[in-house]
C-alpha cells in the first residue's frame, strides 16, 4: 500500500526529560555557544499500515516551519517511544511525524505538536 495520500494521526505525548548534570563555572571571554543538551521524549500509537518500517520526526523553533529532521530508524513496537537530542534546552519545538515505508514512500505530517526541551 502506498503511503503517500495515506493520512497518519499522531497521537503525541511529551514526556519532559529531567535536567542532567551542571555546567561548569563560566570562562573569562570567548563568543557564546548554544546549550544543546537538551532533549524532548516524545511517544505515538504506530501507524497501522503493515508496510511502514520507520518514521521521520521534523522540528523547528517556529509552527510549521520545520528546519530539522531526523529518523528513528526501524521501531518494531506500539506506542512508539523516542527520544529527540540535541535541543536548545528551554526552547519551544513544533514538531510533525512522518511514516516510511522501505523504498522511502512517506506518508503525510502528522498533526502538529509542540514542547519545551529540557
Amino acid at each position: 500500500m502506498s503511503l503517500g495520500k495515506k493520512i497518519f494521526v499522531l497521537a503525541a505525548v511529551f514526556f519532559l526529560l529531567p535536567c542532567c548534570g551542571g555546567g561548569s563555572g563560566g570562562g573569562g571571554g570567548g563568543s557564546a555557544t548554544a546549550d544543546t543538551t537538551g532533549a524532548m521524549r516524545l511517544a505515538w500509537d504506530a501507524s497501522p499500515d503493515s508496510s511502514v518500517v520507520g518514521y521521520w520526526v521534523y522540528y523547528g523553533d517556529r509552527s510549521g516551519i520545520y528546519q530539522s529532521y531526523t529518523d528513528t530508524g526501524p521501531v518494531p513496537n506500539t506506542p512508539v517511544d523516542f527520544t529527540l537530542t540535541g535541543l536548545a534546552k528551554g526552547q519551544t519545538y513544533y514538531l510533525v511525524v512522518s511514516a516510511y515505508d522501505q523504498y522511502k514512500n512517506e506518508s503525510d505530517f502528522s498533526n502538529e505538536v509542540n514542547g519545551v526541551a529540557r
